[in-house]
């Protein structure tokens, strides 16, 4: 049982260098990073003349926030 524990929940954060708290608390705050970035992506297409820069200056920021941080395996780094 542990080690099942271990594969489902505690593998791929390990992999990230992260703890299972720390890895939940970075999926979220980017999960809510993109859900803002997608509402004023959607505001904006129905009012062009507001948030004209609200989306693409969500995705920068997690681009650079991801592209950025300190990752445990070099292999998963994204590239790009």
């Amino acid at each position: 049982m542990s080690s099942l524990v271990d594969r489902l929940f505690l593998s791929h954060p390990r992999t990230a260098g992260q703890g299972y708290v720390e890895h939940l608390r970075f999926a979220w705050q980017v999960a809510a990073t993109m859900a803002l970035g997608s509402l004023a992506a959607f505001l904006h297409g129905l009012l062009p003349f507001i948030l004209k820069s609200a989306a693409g200056d969500r995705i920068r920021a997690l681009h650079s926030q991801i592209h950025t941080r300190p990752v445990a395996n070099a292999e998963i780094r994204p590239t790009g």
